[in-house]
């Protein structure tokens, strides 16, 4: 079916449940601060026992040189290629001109970003948050050179397997190449995070640093022991069917939670817990924030589609709309999310363990 080109809008939560209750003047997020901790084993492969119960009680970890930063030059080249090809008056030595104005008028239009294409996709995705213009580009993430430097590099998956089992379901993509571009105080006055969580199957998240960013960078940014509370609130213990009080739950967590804000070097890698409260950080520095986020589970026969958004596929069979991945995209229809790469498993679902790290390694 033909879609309407569209201009991107300011980037939105993959997920937002629908309120239950008239919902009252929203306090927070708390200004974020940048994480200094080096847990013992942090430069190492192998896990700590430091790393593991912080992982437990935070909801991540920061695995500091995982990955040669040699090894990343090629996939930060894609960046600059891909901005030369849309006509970008980028020049990668001068940082002075990354930052966009309010009206730069660079990005060009785009299909809606769930828009299929038979699993494909589109390129390019383009948008802005209070933290800075955003950039979303797709092309490379299912190549396999791409990927083995990534998210099927041997480093990353030894941690992975480490928490959460080596039966590992191969790596078939990552989800984009994430750019947050500098701030311009004229195009966003007031600077701000976006706090969200995904409404996806996975059972462990990793960002990857390809390229440096600074303390204020528009790093990673989460919201420490969220994970615990948001994996509770949820009927199902990994597909995306949160309980009533859902928004009021992370409207709490932002009024009280001190956000961290993980500034890295190219090669670091931050593993999280999926259910963590989350932000793009907002970006006041000269650099161009690039991470890589990837998406695991463990080997499980899936459902073949990838995760509608905000909704599990039983609640989207429920809401009466099509299911069929041509109308993913078009107004009012259900959304797929083809950039995740973890599905749902096939096995009915069941209620959030009472020790949710059972089915762990850890």
């Amino acid at each position: 079916m033909e879609k309407n080109l569209v201009m991107n809008d300011a980037s939105k939560p993959i997920h937002k449940s629908p309120p239950t209750t008239p919902p009252a003047a929203a306090a927070g997020p708390l200004p974020a601060r940048v994480y200094d901790l080096n847990l013992p084993g942090c430069r190492e492969v192998q896990l700590s026992q430091e790393e593991v119960e912080h992982f437990k009680t935070s909801g991540f970890i920061v695995k500091k040189g995982l990955i040669d930063p040699s090894e990343l030059e090629r996939v930060v080249d894609c960046v600059w290629s891909a901005a030369a090809e849309l006509g970008f008056p980028f020049d990668r030595n001068d940082p002075a001109t990354y930052t966009l104005p309010k009206d730069h008028g660079l990005f060009p239009q785009t299909e809606p970003k769930s828009t299929y294409h038979d699993g494909a996709g589109i390129p390019n995705y383009f948008g802005g948050t209070t933290g800075g213009w955003t950039w979303r580009h797709y092309t490379p993430c299912t190549e396999d050179w791409f990927l083995q430097r990534t998210a099927r590099h041997a480093n990353v998956q030894a941690v992975v397997q480490q928490l959460i089992g080596s039966n590992v379901r191969p790596s078939r993509r990552c989800r984009g190449l994430y750019v947050v571009f500098p701030r311009a105080s004229d195009a966003f006055p007031v600077a701000g995070l976006a706090p969200h969580t995904d409404g996806i199957a996975s059972q462990l998240n990793c960002m990857i640093y390809a390229a440096d960013c600074p303390p204020h960078g528009g790093g990673f940014t989460l919201w420490p022991g969220s994970h615990r509370s948001c994996y509770y609130h949820m009927e199902n213990e990994y597909n995306m069917e949160p309980k009533a009080g859902y928004d009021e739950l992370l409207a709490k967590i932002k009024a009280t939670v001190t956000p961290v804000e993980i500034a890295a070097e190219a090669g670091d890698c931050c593993f999280w817990h999926p259910r963590s409260l989350h932000a793009a950080g907002v970006n006041t520095s000269s650099h161009l924030r690039i991470v890589v986020p990837c998406d695991f589970q463990q080997d499980k026969p899936t459902e073949w589609r990838p995760p509608y958004s905000g909704f599990s596929l039983r609640k989207a069979k429920a809401t009466g709309k099509s299911l069929s991945p041509e109308n993913s995209g078009m107004k009012g229809e259900l959304r797929l999310q083809w950039w995740i790469d973890t599905h749902e498993f096939s096995a009915p679902d069941s209620p959030p363990r009472r020790d949710m790290w059972e089915d762990w390694e850890i």
